[in-house]
């Protein structure tokens, strides 16, 4: 699994893409897969800055870290230099205030809520780092953290974590034109439940969630795909606006 590892570190310090791990001939369990990914930022030399999550479904775990200089908050997020567009889900990021250290009682909906500093206007930005992810097991996308490339956050928004909607309308409008507006749902319907789902998985595998980290909880519009270079508006109902350009960068 070290190996495993080494190969997704390098991945995302050298920007390639991997046809499959080293050493899993045999079947990895989500455990085994969740122990490679928390190897990764290690051994790359990253540090987690936050944590993506869902409820998951039977047989699976939707939990990844976020890096540190993954997170964008200046509106500019570069891309590899071969990228010809970007792949974003509008979120809600709920940034902490207190740490959520791991314990042996579970932390309530109460608790998460009194830890939440704010709520943010969010873009995960979507990528991973094998060549054909659709034909890989779930247990080696956990490996490499559910296909996240990074985070662009925005602006806060005048919204209580205990109130944060179900639906929200999402409309992106480019230098070419205003895509239709698409009806929103968060696929959790609360998104308040993976946050506490999340706290207690990594509580009982040691780790303990920390003051500033930042969480998000899936997208209201599912994957969408955006142009580059230009300025992008990305509008979340009445709940605000966040202005991102996606830009690219020689290897």
């Amino acid at each position: 699994m070290e190996l495993a590892a080494m190969a997704l570190a390098h991945a995302r310090q050298q920007g390639v893409r991997l046809a499959c791990l080293p050493e899993t001939s045999v079947p990895l369990t989500l455990a085994q897969g969740f122990a490679i990914q928390q190897r990764v930022g290690p051994l790359a030399g990253k540090f987690v800055g936050g944590w993506k999550c869902a409820l998951p479904p039977s047989g699976k775990w939707i939990v990844a870290p976020l890096y540190e200089d993954a997170i964008v908050e200046d509106g500019q997020y570069r891309l590899p230099g071969d990228a010809t567009g970007a792949r974003i889900e509008p979120e809600l990021a709920c940034v902490l205030a207190d740490g959520l250290p791991a314990r042996g009682e579970p932390y309530t909906a109460q608790d998460i809520v009194a830890a939440i500093g704010s709520v943010h206007l969010a873009l995960e930005v979507i990528d991973c780092r094998y060549t054909d992810p659709q034909s890989l097991p779930f247990e080696h996308l956990l490996a490499d953290g559910l296909f996240n490339h990074g985070l662009v956050l925005g602006p806060s928004i005048s919204v209580r974590a205990s109130d944060m909607p179900s639906e929200l309308n999402i409309t992106v409008h480019d230098a070419t034109a205003d895509r239709a507006t698409l009806k929103g749902r968060h696929p959790d319907g609360n998104p308040l439940l993976p946050i506490v789902w999340l706290a207690n998985f990594l509580s009982a595998q040691s780790i303990g969630l920390q003051a500033g980290q930042v969480i998000i909880t899936g997208s209201y519009a599912g994957v969408l795909d955006v142009p580059i270079n230009q300025p992008l508006c990305v509008q979340f109902g009445n709940a605000g606006s966040l202005s991102v350009n996606f830009s690219t960068f020689e290897e």
